[in-house]
């Protein structure tokens, strides 16, 4: 069995502070890319939602829409003929 000079020489202390600090890079890597969350929705209020269309504008034609009843940018049950201000046609 071979052994790695280089770990050979650490103490004990400086393995584990290094193990340490190894975990502590993986962990700060998997908060940095978590998907993100419900909360950074916005609140219906602050984009002027209503329950009816604007003209032909309606949520269920908007990139935002999540069927059923639900957008990925604003918060609580939302209308599919529904309209706000962050409206965004689908192509």
């Amino acid at each position: 069995m071979t052994t790695n000079k280089a770990f050979s020489r650490l103490s004990r202390r400086e393995m584990i502070l290094l193990a340490a600090a190894g975990g502590g890079i993986v962990a700060a890597g998997t908060i940095a890319f978590a998907p993100a969350e419900a909360s950074t929705k916005v609140s219906q209020k602050a984009v002027n939602y209503r329950p009816k269309p604007s003209g032909k504008s309606r949520c269920d034609g908007c990139l935002q829409w999540q069927p059923p009843a639900a957008c990925k940018v604003v918060t609580g049950t939302i209308s599919p003929s529904g309209w706000c201000t962050i409206y965004a046609a689908k192509a």
